[in-house]
């Protein structure tokens, strides 16, 4: 009677269409997990800037309803961290506040990466930044469209019409002179090409969509407490038409 002959090892054929499988399943699941990592970065950075809304509402509640002011500079600027907004607000917060966001690849949060322009002395120190509309020393143009200053600055959060539609917080640029900075430039982002002037401000893309466009996504915090993951359209579109400037909020 024959022996009958115990194969225990795989065919190189059948070694390859097990290679072929595994590689058509991991293309299938790749970009899933990439998504899914994406979502979750948006979706932790939104609490954050949630957090920050709160503080911002505790803050107000605690001080005549006043607004917290940028302090981290830009372009060889002197930060004046005693009013920085995010170390302001940290004082109010018995819980931490999040300063960097998960979908933050910056690398001017090293020490051995400055920011430019800085004078090797400037570094990242939040993702996030403020609304320039909302700082006394920054407001491009006071209440009343059109004229500068035209009744002043926006110093308290009753001063703002609508309050739900006038962006407070936002993502700063991950490069460039204002990656270390905590506020944005509005009124230079007009011209003929918004969303790259905007870009030189703010992570217009920090979320997904196309890189710089008006279909870039970013999260944004409102002056009710709210906060979205937006197309920069939905938050900016012209001089005239945008939720920045509190007097056209909408």
């Amino acid at each position: 009677m024959g022996h009958r002959e115990h194969r225990n090892a795989f065919s190189l054929v059948e070694l390859l269409v097990v290679i072929g499988i595994i590689s058509v399943l991991m293309g299938l699941l790749l970009p899933s997990l990439s998504k899914a990592r994406q979502s979750a970065a948006r979706v932790k950075c939104l609490s954050n800037i949630r957090n920050m809304e709160t503080a911002q509402q505790i803050y107000c509640n605690e001080n005549r309803n006043y607004l917290v002011q940028a302090g981290f500079g830009h372009g060889g600027e002197v930060d004046d961290d005693a009013i920085a907004w995010f170390n302001t607000l940290q004082s109010v917060m018995q819980s931490k506040l999040i300063a960097r966001c998960p979908a933050d690849d910056s690398a001017h949060w090293s020490k051995d990466s400055p920011v430019p322009n800085s004078g090797g002395k400037g570094f990242r120190r939040t993702s996030y930044g403020i609304n320039d509309f909302l700082d006394i020393g920054l407001c491009p143009w006071g209440p009343g469209f059109g004229a500068i200053p035209a009744g002043g600055a926006y110093l308290k959060i009753t001063q703002i019409r609508r309050p739900a539609a006038t962006v407070q917080f936002l993502e700063m640029a991950q490069t460039g002179n204002f990656s270390g900075s905590d506020h944005v430039h509005v009124e230079n982002w007009v011209g003929n090409n918004i969303p790259n002037a905007a870009s030189k401000n703010i992570q217009i893309d920090a979320h997904g969509g196309p890189k710089i466009s008006f279909d870039s996504l970013g999260n944004y915090g409102f002056l009710d407490g709210h906060a979205e993951c937006l197309r920069f359209e939905s938050v900016f579109q012209s001089i005239h038409k945008n939720n920045f400037d509190p007097d056209i909020a909408q």
